[in-house]
């Protein structure tokens, strides 16, 4: 009898003790999304920094205790936060502040596993794209510490021969005149550590460089997208509204032609002119990200 009564404690134990864990988890998940909730509705610049100081905080140490990737922060998902890789090893949290002078600052982290350490570890996303204006950020190797910040709005995986990368689809609110999309990779080195950008795009003219970037006027809808049928990146042509403006991109948009990226022998080819499907809905989305 005694030892029956002992099984069915230690069955209880584990059993009570398996809820309560999964009850916390769901507390930290909870209470982290409700620091995000404060954050969407500050009511001006001063209290969104300060609440998207705490969301980071609170994130960063859900995170930090989950090094198996066991949460799924299932809200911050529907939120538009977070992405997270085919292959469940990568996932990626970005927003961002919107500043009275219509300036963004972003916001970030990586967690991703690491074969090393044999559990998930986490990067916070420092924007230093302030730091990094002209055209030599397009051949730029970028990391965790010193990362040109945007809101990533998809990820696609890719493998070439044992090499795998993670394509980042992003958007940069830039300031008043313009907005910027962007086409980026992340890679992760030998210890595990974060990398952006690689060598492996083809622009129009040929030239092949580490991340492209769009900048267009404010305001209007430009698509950018990962078709997976089509194993491309397909987006809209830019043109400026008149000849006169080259090089003004503020007065740079969509002219209803179409160009993709193909994946090809571990390489993004340039084609252009393609067909493209019309997405469903033409409002850009990516202006209502919680900033």
């Amino acid at each position: 009898m005694k030892g029956k009564f002992s099984i069915l404690f230690l069955f209880l134990y584990f059993v009570l003790s398996k809820y309560s864990i999964l009850n916390s988890q769901v507390f930290l998940q909870d209470s982290v999304y409700n620091l995000f909730l404060d954050f969407v509705h500050s009511s001006n610049e001063v209290k969104k920094n300060d609440n998207s100081k705490k969301f980071s905080a609170g994130l960063k140490l859900a995170l930090e205790k989950d090094v198996k990737a066991e949460f799924t922060f299932d809200s911050l998902r529907n939120a538009r936060v977070m992405l997270e890789s085919p292959d469940k090893q990568v996932r990626i949290f970005t927003w961002d502040v919107l500043a009275e002078d219509g300036t963004h600052t972003f916001y970030g982290f990586i967690h991703s596993y690491n074969r090393k350490s044999k559990k998930f570890e986490v990067y916070e996303l420092k924007d230093k794209s302030e730091e990094m204006r002209g055209k030599e950020i397009e051949n730029a190797t970028l990391d965790n510490t010193k990362w040109y910040g945007a809101y990533y709005f998809q990820l696609a995986e890719f493998k070439y021969k044992k090499k795998k990368q993670y394509v980042l689809l992003g958007w940069d609110g830039n300031n008043l005149m313009s907005n910027k999309k962007l086409i980026d990779v992340l890679s992760f080195d030998s210890k595990g550590f974060p990398k952006f950008g690689d060598a492996i795009f083809s622009k129009d003219n040929g030239k092949i460089v580490k991340r492209i970037i769009f900048e267009y006027k404010a305001g209007i809808y430009m698509s950018l997208r990962y078709e997976e049928e089509k194993n491309a990146i397909v987006f809209d042509h830019l043109s400026p509204s008149d000849p006169n403006l080259e090089g003004q991109y503020e007065f740079y948009g969509p002219d209803f032609t179409y160009d993709m990226l193909q994946f090809q022998d571990g390489k993004f080819i340039f084609v252009k002119n393609v067909e493209a499907r019309n997405p469903k809905d033409r409002t850009d989305k990516y202006f209502h990200i919680p900033h």
